[in-house]
């Protein structure tokens, strides 16, 4: 069964994806699935280090699950508008006070 000695089960956004398959490929031979994972992330992953900032800030507002916060660090919204849609998948409705701390926090760091 694939992931059956998995030694993490979170989420990860697309740069952790493309720092871990990087390291994998220079250990050993990456199978079909993880070369194709590779290609995908270096594609669309954004390249920059703040993420972990960015990502604990989210976290510290204690509001959004782990996997919205992974949605918006990869997708880093610009606008209101996209930062609603992401949010929508959570349980609950955000106001417009939070949704601009959010979004601020992700202007910020970009």
């Amino acid at each position: 069964m694939i992931g059956k000695n998995s030694k993490h089960n979170g989420h990860a956004s697309l740069n952790e994806v493309l720092g871990i398959l990087e390291s994998r490929k220079k250990e050993r031979e990456l199978t079909y699935e993880q070369q194709i994972a590779l290609e995908h992330a270096t594609k669309f992953a954004s390249g920059k280090g703040s993420e972990q900032g960015t990502k604990k800030a989210l976290e510290a507002l204690g509001t959004l699950s782990q996997q919205t916060i992974m949605m918006i660090l990869n997708i880093m919204p610009k606008s209101e508008m996209l930062l609603k849609q992401i949010l929508a998948v959570e349980k609950r409705s955000f106001t417009e006070e939070e949704v601009k701390k959010v979004l601020a926090i992700v202007k910020e760091a970009k």
